[in-house]
């Protein structure tokens, strides 16, 4: 696919890992073009189960590419349609998707986890919606997380802007498992082969969660993407995004 998103089939699993670890593996316009790509790709490649992680220490992933977004108009709109065409490949995928999760996992992470079917979380994890420093309110996140959880709670996360410890995202319903730190890795792979023994379990589960009549990712993200626009054109967001400190 591309060196910062690498894609390995192992029978009938796909394995998935963004690979940027220098930038808390940051999901800029190529590496979300690839992960639609593969998750798109999943069945004809004989994949009954898709299992995305992230590289490196620090954590899952960062988020959207700032620095990519701050190239102008015309990259922040390619990233946008590029992690819709990604948010959409997610939601409507032909298999299901586990995401394993560790460390910083902030914003555009927190969709790939969000819309994944099962997500399995370190102890130490640490979710994030760092958009409102610099006043964009992450109206995509919004999007992903009102899948789980209801309008008003997502709202109240989203706008405080905090970050949410693994035992608050167990409590909303946002992470499936909580492993521990010590042999994570090796913690995450068991319940994975034991997702892979119990396949049709799990496919059955998820046509009984899409029987409810709910607008589609590609509709909630149609409806709200105007607004996105809208704030990220704001003058307040072009003086924050100056005066950001920090880069991913």
């Amino acid at each position: 696919m591309t060196d910062s998103l690498l894609v390995r089939d192992d029978g009938d699993l796909r394995r998935v890992t963004l690979n940027r670890p220098e930038k808390i593996n940051a999901l800029d316009t190529a590496m979300l073009r690839a992960l639609t790509a593969a998750l798109d790709g999943a069945p004809d490649a004989g994949a009954a189960l898709v299992a995305i992680d992230g590289a490196g220490p620090r954590g899952f992933c960062a988020g959207g590419d700032v620095a990519e977004m701050g190239r102008g108009a015309d990259a922040f709109a390619a990233q946008e349609e590029a992690l819709r065409a990604a948010m959409q490949a997610l939601h409507g995928s032909a298999v299901p998707v586990v995401s394993v999760v560790h460390g910083r996992t902030l914003g555009a992470g927190c969709i790939v986890a969000c819309l994944s079917d099962l997500v399995l979380g370190a102890d130490s994890v640490q979710f994030g919606f760092p958009e409102m420093r610099f006043g964009l309110y992450p109206a995509f996140v919004h999007a992903a997380l009102t899948e789980r959880l209801p309008a008003a709670l997502a709202f109240q996360i989203l706008a405080g802007g905090r970050m949410m410890t693994a035992a608050e995202a167990y409590g909303f319903g946002f992470l499936t498992e909580i492993l521990p730190d010590g042999g994570f890795a090796e913690s995450a792979e068991a319940h994975i082969a034991h997702y892979r023994e119990r396949i049709d379990a799990l496919v059955i589960g998820r046509r009984i969660l899409r029987m409810e009549d709910r607008p589609s990712m590609a509709e909630k993200t149609r409806r709200l993407a105007p607004l996105l626009a809208e704030n990220h054109a704001a003058p307040s967001v072009r003086r924050l995004l100056a005066d950001l400190s920090f880069a991913r």
